[in-house]
C-alpha cells in the first residue's frame, strides 16, 4: 500500500510574509514551519538544498588542503510517498543523485537510496523530519552542483535542484570557510553524518529565522593562521552581527578573541537575536592584525522575521545601523493560497526571478542575485508578489500576467538555443526596454559579422528619465553557433564598447564604409 501523508494533513493555510514600511505586524501564525514552506497538497517532492564548503588536508600532498563540500538537504515528509515494509512498518525510498562538475566535465557523482526511518504508525510519521548531509571532495573553480530526488513510490515527480559556486585557491594566506547557519548543535558522540568535532551539528538548510527563534548558531573554521607573520600578532578575530557586510556591528551582537597560532581553528557560537527587527542582516567574521587591518574575512546573509523585537538602548551605532536599514519592516499576512504565487513550484520562482533581472533597479537585482545563490522560498514568494504589487496594487496577479505575456513574446522571438528568450541579451534588453521602434538585421554584409541595430525614438530608463534616439548594437561574435551579444549602445548603463568596430568588422577592419548600416546609426554614439 501506498500512503501519502497530504490525505492525514489539516488543511493547508499558507501564510506569505509581505515586509514593506516600518511597522512590523503579524495577525496570526498557526501552522509550523514545515507546513508554511511547503503546500501538502503538493505532487512533486518539495525540498530545499544547501551547501557549505570547508577544507580537509589533502591525502595526496602534505601540507596542502583540499575543498570539501558539505551539501545537505531537508525533504518535505509530507511531499512524499510511504510504502509499508513485511515487517509492517512504513517508509519512503527516494533516490538520490548527486553530481559535480566544472568547465572541463565531471568531478563528482554519486548515487543512493535514501530511506526514512521505519515507523510503526501514520501519527509516527506525521512528526519526522527528513534531513541529511554528504561531504565530497572537488577542486578549486566554478562548481556546479546539482542534486535530484526520486521518489521510488511515484517517480513520475522528481525535484531537481541546480547551483554554481566558485571555490579560490587557498594560497599562503589566512582563510575562513562559508560562514555556516546550524539549526541543532549538542553535545553527542554518536557516530552521524553530522557529527564535527564531537558535536552533532545539523545545518540549517535555509538562511531564514522566524517568530519561533530567539537564537543563532554558527559554525566556521579558520585555517592557515600560521601563514600571519609574527609582526602582526597579536590577531584580533572578530564575530557579529551588522546590517551589511561591511558595517559597524548591531549594539553588543560582538564576540572578540585571540586567536593562536594553530593552522586551524575551529569557531562555533551563538548570538539571541530578539533584538533583531524584521529584514536582511549579515553574520560577518573578520580577522584583523594588531593594527586592525583585516587580513581574512567572511560573511553569511540571512532573514530575520520577528514581529516583536525586544527593547534595546539606542545608542549611535544602533542609530546608524537603523539610517541605513533595508530591510523590509512591516509584516503583513496573506494568504498563499490565494495569490498567483501559490501555484509555481520552487524551481518556477527561480526562473521568475530570473524574468524581473530586467525590471530591477539595483536594489532589487542584487536582492534576486543574492536569492539565486541561496535560495529561500518564503522570501523568494514574498518578492515576487511585492514586485507585482507595486505595479498593481489592486490586482498583482493581472500585473503578473501582462508581464508574464511579454516574456512569452520574447521566449518566442529570441530563443537561442537551449537558452529562452528571457535569459538572453535581446530579451533582456526588449523585457527592460520594450519594442524598439526600428529593428535592421544584417546577416551577409560584406566585411561583418552579422549584427542587429535596435533604434528606439524614445527609451524610458529605469530611473524614469527619458533618452531620444536611443541605439543598441547586437553581433554574432560566431557565426556558426551561439546567439546575439550586446556590443555596444548609446544608453548610459548599458554595454558601451568605444572600440566595436573592431569586434564587428572581420579582422578588425572597416568602419570607413559609408553603406554599413552599423555606421549610418551607430557612428556618433
Amino acid at each position: 500500500m501506498v500512503i501519502n501523508l497530504t490525505t492525514y494533513a489539516p488543511p493547508f493555510k499558507g501564510l506569505l510574509y509581505i515586509f514593506a514600511g516600518n511597522t512590523p505586524m503579524l495577525r496570526s501564525i498557526g501552522i509550523s514551519f514545515l507546513i508554511l514552506l511547503f503546500a501538502c497538497n503538493a505532487l512533486a517532492i518539495e525540498a530545499i538544498v544547501s551547501h557549505a564548503v570547508f577544507y580537509l588536508p589533502d591525502p595526496s600532498r602534505s601540507n596542502r588542503l583540499m575543498p570539501s563540500v558539505e551539501a545537505y538537504w531537508q525533504i518535505n515528509p509530507h511531499s512524499v510517498h510511504y510504502t509499508t515494509t513485511p515487517e509492517k512498518t512504513i517508509i519512503a525510498r527516494i533516490k538520490t543523485d548527486v553530481v559535480f562538475a566544472n568547465e572541463i566535465g565531471i568531478l563528482r557523482k554519486d548515487q543512493f537510496i535514501l530511506q526514512t526511518i521505519p515507523r510503526a504508525s501514520i501519527n509516527e510519521l506525521m512528526g519526522q523530519k527528513i534531513i541529511d548531509l554528504r561531504r565530497y571532495f572537488v577542486t578549486p573553480g566554478t562548481i556546479k552542483m546539482k542534486i535530484k530526488f526520486t521518489d521510488l513510490a511515484d517517480s513520475t515527480h522528481p525535484f531537481t535542484f541546480s547551483d554554481s559556486f566558485t571555490i579560490a585557491a587557498t594560497g599562503k594566506r589566512p582563510f575562513y570557510s562559508d560562514l555556516q547557519l546550524l539549526d541543532t548543535t549538542i553535545e553527542s558522540p554518536a557516530q552521524t553524518a553530522f557529527k564535527k568535532n564531537g558535536r552533532q551539528q545539523v545545518p540549517a538548510c535555509m538562511n531564514f529565522l522566524d517568530n519561533n527563534r530567539s537564537e543563532i548558531h554558527y559554525y566556521t573554521e579558520l585555517y592557515q593562521v600560521d601563514q600571519v607573520s609574527k609582526a602582526d600578532y597579536p590577531i584580533i578575530q572578530k564575530i557579529f552581527i551588522a546590517k551589511s557586510e561591511d558595517e559597524a556591528p548591531f549594539g553588543n551582537l560582538i564576540r572578540t578573541d585571540t586567536i593562536t597560532n594553530l593552522q586551524t581553528n575551529f569557531i562555533s557560537g551563538t548570538f539571541p537575536i530578539n533584538t533583531l527587527s524584521s529584514g536582511n542582516w549579515y553574520l560577518n567574521v573578520t580577522l584583523e592584525n594588531n593594527s586592525g587591518i583585516i587580513i581574512a574575512s567572511a560573511s553569511q546573509f540571512f532573514q530575520r522575521l520577528n514581529t516583536n523585537p525586544a527593547p534595546i538602548k539606542v545608542d549611535s551605532v544602533k542609530k546608524a545601523a537603523a539610517a541605513v536599514d533595508t530591510g523590509l519592516e512591516r509584516v503583513n499576512v496573506l494568504n498563499l493560497s490565494k495569490t498567483f504565487v501559490a501555484k509555481y513550484t520552487i524551481p518556477e520562482t527561480h526562473e521568475i526571478l530570473k524574468m524581473l533581472l530586467p525590471v530591477s533597479d539595483p536594489l532589487g537585482t542584487q536582492t534576486i542575485r543574492g536569492f539565486l545563490r541561496k535560495p529561500d522560498d518564503i522570501y523568494v514568494r514574498y518578492f515576487i508578489y511585492n514586485h507585482f504589487v507595486s505595479i498593481n496594487k489592486k490586482d498583482p496577479g493581472e500585473a503578473w500576467k501582462e508581464y508574464a505575456e511579454k516574456v512569452r513574446v520574447v521566449n518566442k522571438r529570441f530563443t537561442e538555443g537551449s537558452n529562452l528568450g528571457y535569459l538572453t541579451e535581446r530579451g533582456f534588453i526588449y523585457l527592460r526596454y520594450g519594442e524598439p521602434t526600428e529593428i535592421i538585421t544584417v546577416e551577409n554584409e560584406s566585411g561583418t559579422l552579422p549584427y542587429e541595430v535596435w533604434q528606439y525614438n524614445t527609451l524610458v530608463q529605469m530611473n524614469r528619465k527619458e533618452i531620444a534616439n536611443a541605439v543598441f548594437l547586437f553581433y554574432k561574435p560566431n557565426q556558426d553557433m551561439g546567439g546575439y551579444r550586446l556590443l555596444h549602445s548609446s544608453v548610459a548603463g548599458e554595454a558601451q564598447n568605444p572600440s566595436w568596430r573592431s569586434y564587428l568588422y572581420v579582422n578588425g577592419g572597416g568602419g570607413n564604409n559609408g553603406n554599413s548600416r552599423a555606421e549610418q546609426y551607430m557612428s556618433n554614439k
